[in-house]
């Protein structure tokens, strides 16, 4: 883990700042409690968790009450040691189950305990994300633990509010748990997922993510609501023309149960969208292969118009492969060019 070095270098600042203050003997007991603690750092670093585990006991046996910066990350690796050798599809194995049990508990005293010295020293307040980071995975997927993954993942959008990351693993929560009859969770999942829309209403990945969750479900409709308010942000953007006909197509694709007037109404409305990418970007590659596909779609419903229409899917998907074959042989000399610049600096 990238936090593994703030375990050495509270040792350190602990041992600089801790000498002159202490008696002989704890002196001793210190010195030998930190060369523990560094014994198990190096074990951890080496993925040799039992090893570990045996010097952060250590640790605190020979010092009970060390500096809380020692204090933090032995209970936190500590509970990553044990947590590590947790072997998730492996059953009715009572020693596998300790160690989950041990990891949970290592864990909850470490944010505790951060919680509690965070104030006084500023490298332990990321121990709590940490902590709760783990928790909160351990109760979702490992326990099927709904309340208390709730909780955690909620504990850390307390913590860090501005993240939408945050609330998408919430909403992930409410998906998994969902059940239509016996827990209902669906609707709580939208409107988690809507939170970063309202913190970055210039953002058009957060409109997407909505959509996306909504089109998993089949709520098409609303999919394409979602994705005209991405695309509203920045009409600029081509885009966000064209994921919108992305949709109509694969709708009349893949929907047995169109009429083949909707089919040929959604055709038209994908078709227009992709116009409008087009004008933006002439030499937008999937908005062409995406139009060569509509066009195709459109000879099914309109038979007349058959050979008319597959000339222009044809003409397009051709000019399509020209573009990708142009992009492709540009993307690669820019590469050699910035590799020759590389070499002779």
């Amino acid at each position: 883990m990238r936090t593994h070095r703030i375990a050495i270098i509270a040792l350190a600042l602990f041992v600089l700042t801790s000498l002159t203050s202490c008696g002989v003997a704890d002196k001793w007991n210190m010195l030998k409690s930190r060369r523990a603690f560094k014994q198990a750092n190096v074990a951890y670093g080496q993925k040799d968790y039992p090893l570990a585990i045996d010097f952060y006991n250590q640790t605190l046996e020979i010092d009970p009450n060390p500096d809380p910066r020692v204090l933090v990350t032995t209970y936190f690796y500590r509970g990553s040691s044990y947590h590590l050798q947790f072997r998730p599809h492996k059953f009715d194995d009572p020693e596998n189950e300790a160690y989950l049990d041990a990891g949970i508990e290592n864990y909850e005293v470490a944010l505790e305990l951060a919680r509690t010295h965070a104030s006084e020293f500023e490298m332990l307040a990321p121990y709590q994300q940490y902590a709760m980071e783990q928790l909160a995975a351990i109760y979702r997927d490992n326990l099927d633990d709904f309340q208390n993954a709730e909780f955690y993942f909620k504990s850390l959008i307390e913590l860090d509010p501005d993240t939408p990351e945050r609330y998408y693993a919430l909403a992930d929560v409410y998906e998994r748990f969902d059940d239509p009859e016996e827990m209902p969770l669906l609707q709580q999942a939208i409107e988690t997922y809507k939170k970063p829309v309202e913190m970055h209403p210039d953002e058009p990945l957060g409109y997407r993510q909505v959509a996306n969750l909504l089109n998993k479900y089949g709520r098409f409709e609303d999919t394409m609501d979602w994705l005209a308010k991405a695309r509203d942000v920045n009409t600029q953007n081509p885009e966000g023309y064209y994921l919108i006909a992305v949709h109509y197509w694969d709708k009349v694709y893949r929907d047995p149960d169109l009429t083949t007037g909707e089919k040929g109404d959604f055709i038209e409305l994908g078709i227009a969208q992709l116009d409008r990418s087009l004008e933006i970007d002439d030499e937008y590659v999937d908005a062409l292969i995406y139009k060569n596909l509509l066009l195709r779609e459109k000879a099914k419903v309109n038979p007349a118009q058959k050979d008319e229409l597959t000339a222009q899917a044809n003409e397009l998907r051709n000019k399509a492969l020209v573009l990708k074959e142009q992009q492709e042989e540009a993307a690669r000399a820019a590469a050699a060019t910035d590799a020759e610049e590389s070499a002779s600096q």
